[in-house]
């Protein structure tokens, strides 16, 4: 069944995600930009007040990271959680399983492409631009959209069979924020610092398929060029590599989804 072909019913139930969630709040869709900001600024008071560094620029070399490293995060676990969540809607024959994660991560891409274009007009304000950087931003958003995609249906599976994949998930997170380049840059880890007889930076890029993404959007927006080639390729590799998986495991179990909800 081609999720092409119900667009509309994904991009319907999207918006309705939208309403819901800024329902009668003050500032509506602000809220997708209040968190990032406030967390850099909280990093920003450690590492440049608590543990000064020699990074110039620290808010906007944290936030360039971390807007994305946010959109992926809530993508996947929303994806992850959107057939269960979605029960009723599975029960009905006729229902495009399919449709509810999609809905999930069309859901986190508006609100990030909002608060994205806000930093982008903030950093044009401020004098400081994008330069070639900003070419690259809709390739970088499109591959991070198919990585979180492929992980979101490989895990919306899962949690079909495996209740505990979305408590598990949170955890999992948390962890795996540290292990990605968003409060600090591989370069800045010593080469000689050793993970089981590894060199750090390799090992951070071998196990982690989001760390050449977020190395990208931080060229892109803080260094304002674009991207090395190599991210670019890496990046593309692991996304289109994940988005056919997840899109294969999650074609072929939805049709049972039904009799283990």
């Amino acid at each position: 069944m081609s999720l092409w072909r119900y667009r509309d019913a994904a991009l319907s139930l999207a918006l309705l995600n939208l309403r819901l969630r800024y329902n009668n709040t003050l500032i509506g869709a602000s809220w997708s930009l209040v968190n990032p900001l406030f967390f850099t600024l909280i990093f920003t008071f450690v590492f440049t007040v608590l543990l000064p560094n020699e990074t110039p620029d620290f808010p906007v070399f944290v936030l360039s990271a971390l807007l994305a490293w946010n959109y992926f995060q809530a993508a996947v676990v929303n994806a992850a959680i959107s057939v269960t969540n979605g029960r009723g809607l599975v029960l009905k024959i006729a229902f495009p399983r399919a449709v509810l994660p999609a809905a999930a991560i069309l859901t986190e891409l508006v609100t990030f492409s909002l608060a994205l274009s806000v930093v982008i007009g903030l950093l044009y304000l401020s004098g400081r631009g994008l330069g070639t950087g900003i070419l690259a931003l809709p390739i970088l958003v499109g591959l991070l959209t198919c990585l979180a995609s492929g992980l979101g249906a490989l895990l919306a599976t899962l949690n079909v069979y495996l209740r505990d994949t979305q408590e598990f998930l949170s955890v999992f997170m948390f962890g795996w924020f540290f292990m990605t380049p968003i409060i600090y840059s591989l370069e800045s880890i010593p080469p000689e610092r050793l993970i089981l007889g590894m060199s750090a930076r390799t090992l951070i890029q071998l196990i982690n398929p989001l760390s050449p993404l977020i190395s990208a959007f931080r060229q892109a927006i803080y260094e304002r060029r674009f991207p090395d080639l190599d991210l670019i390729s890496l990046s593309a590799l692991a996304a289109l590599f994940f988005l056919a998986i997840g899109a294969r495991v999650f074609g072929r179990a939805s049709r049972y989804f039904a009799e283990s909800l």
